[in-house]
């Protein structure tokens, strides 16, 4: 019985103890645990770090990289100019989920990107995307750990300008060897695929479509499939309901990770006619999208002429796959207006004559994005 009673009284110390020194470690949630109270964070290359012990999730917080977390963290950084940014958490102490919005409300963001695991295979368990982003939009960034994990965070933030496309020489399905440079001073729809990869299936009407709208005016295509067989892209390309009406090629594994490493496919790049990637997306997109990407590419730099001849001025700018509208208005800051008349093609131009008039007038051509 002494035994026994010696025994229990050494346990309920051991828990006593246990339970004391649980109260003594406890901490409270970190400052940016609310989205209402995310760290404001300012300039091009910036790291900062933190805690996520004690976070909490949020309700109708977004579940970051589709995991279900548990112990998120805010902050919140502005652009101070256009171009491509890398967000990282590596140097964090766990295994962290990250995920960029925009939005001002928690319950109302809208997904930028996100990811869980910069490089699973090669067991690097913290996160990291690329973004391009807009000068001046306000991006708020989340942290917050797999499975409900938490620990140190440390935040990195790289802004740079857009990069510039890496050059590539690749096979076609059939062998055929197929340089970058057959491309040159086009704008490039640059698409990552598999022919097991249904989301990557289901985009392939859509670059149809595009292609045979677009490429008349400069665009291409091109699929570089990261199948492990090029007859499972031959046999892929003999069957398919939709036949495919632009180029495909082998991606090596080189030019994998030429381009960021590819981690989820479909990833799409968007280059422009100097060779600049200006867009990059992971997972399916609309085709409205990509034509909101590639419209400014294509005819950022159309222009309209106009020469006098008598009483009249003539306008003329070039026909293409978009439509344009000829706009006027009293001054430059004065409301503008669609002209009422419409052009006659003559030659593949569009000419339209306006009579001239003692009162000044301004013109523009307006793009459909």
């Amino acid at each position: 019985m002494k035994t026994r009673r010696l025994n229990w009284s050494c346990l309920a110390s051991t828990l006593s103890m246990a339970f004391s020194l649980g109260l003594s470690l406890s901490q409270a949630q970190p400052a940016n645990d609310l989205f209402a109270n995310r760290i404001v964070i300012t300039g091009t290359n910036v790291v900062t770090t933190g805690s996520s012990v004690g976070a909490t999730r949020e309700t109708s917080e977004p579940y970051h990289a589709g995991n279900t977390g548990g112990a998120s963290v805010w902050w919140s950084w502005t652009a101070p100019f256009s171009g491509f940014v890398a967000i990282s958490t590596a140097g964090s102490s766990f295994d962290t989920v990250l995920g960029v919005y925009r939005g001002t409300s928690v319950s109302a963001l809208t997904w930028v990107a996100y990811n869980d695991d910069e490089n699973y295979s090669g067991g690097i368990y913290t996160s990291k995307v690329f973004v391009d982003v807009v000068g001046g939009q306000t991006y708020q960034i989340a942290v917050d750990g797999y499975g409900g994990a938490s620990g140190s965070v440390r935040l990195e933030v790289q802004l740079g300008p857009f990069p510039g496309a890496v050059a590539w020489t690749l096979p076609d399905p059939y062998g055929v060897i197929v340089p970058s440079t057959n491309y040159a001073g086009k704008v490039v729809i640059f698409d990552f695929w598999a022919t097991w990869c249904g989301p990557c299936k289901a985009e392939i009407p859509d670059y149809v479509f595009l292609q045979d709208k677009y490429r008349a005016d400069g665009l291409v295509i091109v699929g570089p499939s990261v199948d492990s067989t090029s007859s499972a892209v031959v046999t892929f390309l003999a069957t398919n309901s939709t036949p495919l009406n632009y180029q495909v090629v082998m991606a090596d594994y080189a030019t994998q990770q030429a381009y960021g490493g590819i981690q989820y496919i479909p990833t799409t790049f968007i280059i422009d006619r100097q060779n600049i990637i200006r867009k990059k997306y992971v997972g399916t997109q609309s085709r409205s999208t990509f034509e909101r990407a590639i419209i400014p590419l294509l005819y950022g730099n159309t222009s309209l002429t106009c020469s006098r001849g008598g009483n009249q001025m003539t306008f003329c700018w070039p026909t293409n796959a978009q439509t344009f509208t000829l706009e006027s208005a009293p001054s430059p800051a004065g409301s503008w207006t669609t002209w009422p008349t419409t052009p006659t093609v003559i030659n593949g131009t569009n000419t339209l004559q306006v009579p001239m008039t003692n009162a000044s007038r301004f013109f523009r051509l307006r793009m459909p994005y």
